[in-house]
């Protein structure tokens, strides 16, 4: 620093107190100011400007808005499942009902096929046993409820054995 005019190495006191004191505060006003510029060079590092902040604010409004519409069209998506879901389940349920009722069926008909299949097998063995006693000749001739049907075809036998009935 330069000597300030009237001062004097062997001045008063008063005058050397006077310049160590103004010298202090010129030097805390420096370093204040170096302080100020790294703060400003900081600031300049992550300044963002006006027509930035506001693209980027309007970009976030829109998402805003899209995500608003995603979250209406999930809403009704997942409606839209729920329901197909609850209709899967009325469709599984009477699906079973049907599948029951179908076995149920099922087993009707093929009991009554194993019964007619057993009947059947009796007439055969009776009309086998029929037949067989009429080729002897000790068996007086009579009439017989196979006799006709061994003479007929077996679709015509059947018939015969349905009128029966």
């Amino acid at each position: 620093m330069a000597t300030p005019v009237g001062w004097s190495p062997g001045g008063s006191g008063s005058v050397c107190l006077a310049f160590d004191q103004l010298r202090d505060v010129i030097e805390s006003q420096e370093e204040l100011i170096q302080q100020l510029r790294n703060v400003m060079v900081l600031q300049d590092e992550n300044f963002v400007s006006k027509e930035e902040f506001q693209a980027v604010e309007k970009k976030l409004v829109e998402e805003k808005a899209a995500h608003a519409k995603t979250k209406v069209l999930l809403a009704k998506e997942e409606e839209k499942l729920q329901f197909a879901l609850g209709e899967v389940e009325v469709l599984s349920k009477q699906l079973e009902k049907e599948k029951l009722a179908f076995e149920k069926a099922l087993s009707s008909v093929k009991s009554r096929a194993l019964q007619e299949s057993s009947k059947k097998d009796q007439l055969i063995t009776k009309c086998n046993g029929e037949a067989t006693a009429m080729r002897s000749p000790r068996t007086a001739t009579k009439s017989s409820p196979c006799s006709p049907q061994l003479e007929k075809s077996p679709r015509a036998a059947t018939k015969t054995q349905r009128s029966q009935k």
